[in-house]
């Protein structure tokens, strides 16, 4: 005969503990509607449901003769479907923590259940449900096969732990070694059970899981914008993740409050506060969380004054609270960053309704503590998102579209608009990689002395080569470049090639190779040091660099730069102002700051071909340099009609294409030698020669 059916009370009760402590932590945190928090929420229910139908499974079997023989046998039959049922979603939970479970592989989930199904199918709907247990003489027997809930229940473990070893490089954190715990949880219940059958630990060992799996999730306090309450940054880049992850479809409404400085100003920081806290409890309205759609209600009465001439608005703006929560299709709020929000929801009704719902309602003004105040509101609206690769993509779009909408305004960021902003975003991941990789090119254009016709200087270029796009021009990559804090390793980048250059140009007797130089970097206060390693890494000497300026940011930044620039100048290295107009500029800067060369910008050519006067401040401005003994280079020369007048007014340098254009280390070496080997005839056309790369 087969064994007798045992079910002890002690096991649900003791799992029944920490499953309550974690059911209160985890639904009393605001939770995203992500994949794998969805799944730990249905394995917490399911979990629960394991405890409750063990205790009156234990009841059913500890008093089989009390209980009618049909309601048992539906109690038991309903425990080990449960039973069953959650490997099979911890499965897949391991399978959500890696963003796989989505509709294309919807076979290869199947297949994760199909055990458990086929086991399920037997149990619940065939006669068959006697080979796994029964009722005879008032006691509940183990079937023969009632081996087999144990095996699928070992299967699924064995599939969880085996896709987590695959897919390792998947996971983040410690959600691996998680998952592999829970793994060997349920593997080991199944053992107790099989070699003690009066020990059903299954409970115990579900609730442990369960409070290990809790590990692997983010925290939700991490998610949450404290001064709001709203999501925060981080929450929207996961949630808009998840979306891409799925291929869903998925509307975006960023939003600016331009009004916040000017209360701050007026009214105080408390005053601020209360109107951003106002506006997230309004947005908060939009989402299908009813704990926070009940905020705006809760706090209408601090936000709105408790003054008895506010009393009518303060009633309509719960009204309208009301209202919303019953009309108004789920979404998703997030507070960005200071005075900025963002609403995302994946249907296009639900967007269309949210926006005109946000114009009513800053049409209208808002009552903070008494006191009535307009707010402007300016929104980028994006219909179209599938180009994202991922949520930071996302936000990386917001900072290069709100900025640019007029004050007040909504505007409509086409799918057009998104593909040149995904240009943007492509070519800052490509110019990272080839940072990494060290591919960033450097090219190196030879200076031309008028006064001995050598070229005894050279500029080292950053150029940026994208296998699709071909050359990107510095004008494109370097700001992009400077607004993702990636200036810095191209600076260091070009140094190591200048130096690189210098040490193999050894015999050419080039004076200096010049580096265009970032204001970030100059105004770093480490960077005195890291550039003296670099030169004493590869042995040159410090005066055989010069740092390029740009004049715009010398104008804007010199106080930043000033302590910079005055030590690196009394350790020898030289400083180059670079792009400097005519009439500009501020020249008199010079007679103070340790500047011992000025490049003239290109667009000087032009002004001086069409405007006479231009002609004589140029002249004035090659006079003054001469006089206070700073080099002058005139920079973009291309045509010998330039080069003639340029002649007339002595500068003692030019740098253009006329002479050299920027090319690579070994190609710039051999046109400096070769020409420095010759003695011009004559300045100009006579001693140009082309090196091709």
């Amino acid at each position: 005969m087969n064994e007798l059916l045992t079910i002890s009370y002690i096991f649900p009760i003791c799992a029944a503990l920490p499953l309550g402590v974690l059911i209160m932590y985890f639904f009393s945190k605001r939770q995203l509607p992500v994949q794998r928090n969805r799944m730990f929420t249905a394995a917490i229910i399911l979990s629960c449901a394991d405890v409750i139908f063990e205790f009156f499974s234990a009841l059913v079997v500890n008093n089989s003769q009390d209980v009618p023989e049909v309601l048992g046998t539906f109690v038991l039959v309903l425990f080990y479907l449960i039973r069953l049922s959650f490997p099979v979603l911890m499965s897949y939970y391991a399978v959500s923590i890696t963003k796989e479970l989505k509709p294309k592989n919807f076979w290869s989930l199947i297949a994760i259940a199909s055990p458990a199904l086929l086991v399920a199918v037997i149990v619940l709907f065939t006669p068959a449900t006697k080979l796994f247990f029964y009722y005879e003489n008032g006691n509940y027997y183990r079937g023969e096969y009632f081996i087999f809930l144990s095996v699928v229940t070992a299967v699924s473990a064995i599939f969880a732990a085996v896709y987590a070893l695959i897919r390792k490089s998947l996971f983040e954190g410690h959600s691996f070694p998680i998952v592999l715990s829970f793994s060997f949880l349920g593997l080991t219940s199944v053992l107790i059970d099989l070699i003690r059958p009066d020990r059903n630990v299954s409970s115990v060992a579900i609730s442990t899981a369960m409070l290990i799996a809790c590990l692997s999730l983010t925290k939700p306090e991490s998610l949450i914008d404290h001064l709001t309450g709203l999501l925060n940054l981080d929450a929207m880049m996961t949630y808009t993740d998840e979306l891409i992850s799925r291929e869903a479809r998925y509307y975006v409404i960023v939003m600016k409050v331009e009004n916040i400085r000017r209360i701050n100003s007026i009214f105080g920081y408390t005053i601020g506060s209360l109107t951003l806290k106002s506006i997230a409890d309004f947005i908060s309205t939009f989402s299908p969380d009813l704990s926070e759609r009940s905020r705006l209600r809760k706090n209408i009465k601090l936000y709105e004054g408790t003054s008895a001439s506010s009393s009518e608005s303060t009633e309509k703006a719960i009204g309208d609270a009301r209202r919303l929560e019953r009309t108004l299709p789920s979404a998703w709020a997030f507070r960005l960053m200071s005075n900025q929000f963002a609403v995302v929801s994946t249907s296009e009704a639900t967007h269309e309704k949210i926006l005109s719902t946000l114009h009513e309602r800053f049409e209208e003004p808002w009552h903070i503590r008494g006191l009535e105040i307009n707010l402007m509101l300016t929104v980028a609206e994006m219909p179209e998102t599938g180009s994202f690769a991922s949520g930071s993509d996302l936000y990386k779009v917001v900072e290069l579209v709100l900025p640019a909408v007029p004050k007040g305004d909504t505007v409509t960021v086409s799918e057009r608009e998104l593909g040149k902003i995904e240009r943007l975003i492509l070519m800052e991941t490509s110019l990272e990689k080839a940072l990494e990789a060290e591919t960033l090119d450097v090219r190196f254009q030879p200076v031309y002395n008028i006064a001995t016709g050598r070229y005894d200087k050279v500029e080292a270029l950053a150029r940026f080569t994208h296998e699709e796009w071909g050359d990107v021009p510095p004008s494109e990559f370097i700001p992009i470049a400077e607004k993702r804090g990636l200036v810095t390793q191209i600076d260091e980048f070009v140094l190591r090639k200048a130096c690189e250059f210098l040490k193999d140009a050894e015999d050419t007797n080039v004076e200096f190779v010049s580096v265009n130089i970032s204001v970030t970097e100059m105004a770093s206060s480490a960077f005195p040091k890291r550039a003296c390693a670099i030169l004493d890494e590869y042995g040159i000497p410090y005066r055989k660099i010069v740092f390029e300026i740009a004049e715009p940011a010398l104008m804007t930044s010199i106080i930043l730069m000033l302590e910079n620039l005055t030590e690196l100048a009394n350790l020898g290295f030289g400083f180059c102002l670079d792009n400097m107009g005519l009439g500009t500029g501020d020249i008199g800067r010079l007679a103070v700051l340790p500047f011992s060369m000025v490049k003239m910008d290109r667009s000087v050519l032009e002004e001086v071909q069409t405007s006479p006067k231009s002609r004589i401040i140029f002249e004035n401005s090659i006079d003054v340099l001469k006089k206070m003994e700073i080099l002058s280079v005139v920079v973009g020369a291309e045509t010998s009609a330039q080069i003639e007048w340029i002649l007339e007014t002595s500068p003692d340098n030019i740098q253009g294409f006329y002479y050299a254009r920027p090319m690579d280390k070994k190609g710039c070496l051999a046109f400096i030698r070769k020409n420095n080997a010759q003695t011009p005839k004559k300045p100009g056309r006579d001693n140009f020669i082309v090196v091709t790369e």
